[in-house]
């Protein structure tokens, strides 16, 4: 296959399935955002493979992005425009609330939080439903906690679908 035929495949397989970006990235060498100037350094769990995780509640959130640190997924140009830019979230929050029919959360901060983590499930997984759920990895959950934090600092975490 050619140049231009493998171009082609990889825009086919990216579009049916977008998360398969990041394991392309993981191979290329240095393709990936390089960590933060400045971040305070990480004492990851031992469960970690990014090193950006942190400490979780129960096992089943124990879940890494399995990414090296060049590539971590929660640092990932993609990851900002999809799940942590605001306009993209409010757009999300408006058909989400507007298809449900459900009044808007006045808590700003939860509302944002609660929307970037449907938008990471639908960038990664596609949609999922009822007995078809997934952890969103701890970085991710760590980078929207961090981006949208709730000033008690008491979050919800995994909740088990009824049919998990």
């Amino acid at each position: 296959m050619d140049t231009e035929g493998l171009r082609t495949v990889l825009r086919l397989v990216c579009s049916k399935q977008p998360s398969f970006m990041l394991d392309i990235m993981e191979t290329l060498e240095g393709g990936g955002p390089e960590e933060q100037p400045g971040s305070e350094s990480r004492t990851a769990p031992s469960w970690c493979i990014c090193t950006y995780c942190r400490e979780m509640p129960t096992d089943r959130e124990k879940v890494c992005c399995g990414k090296t640190k060049q590539n971590w997924q929660s640092r990932l140009p993609d990851f900002y425009t999809v799940v942590l830019d605001e306009l993209v979230l409010e757009v999300a929050m408006r058909y989400y609330n507007d298809v449900l029919a459900e009044p808007r959360d006045d808590n700003i901060n939860r509302s944002r939080r609660y929307a970037a983590y449907r938008q990471f499930i639908m960038w990664v997984h596609g949609k999922l439903g009822a007995g078809n759920r997934k952890v969103i990895p701890s970085c991710c959950v760590r980078r929207i906690r961090d981006t949208f934090p709730e000033p008690s600092g008491q979050y919800v975490g995994y909740l088990e679908g009824v049919m998990d």
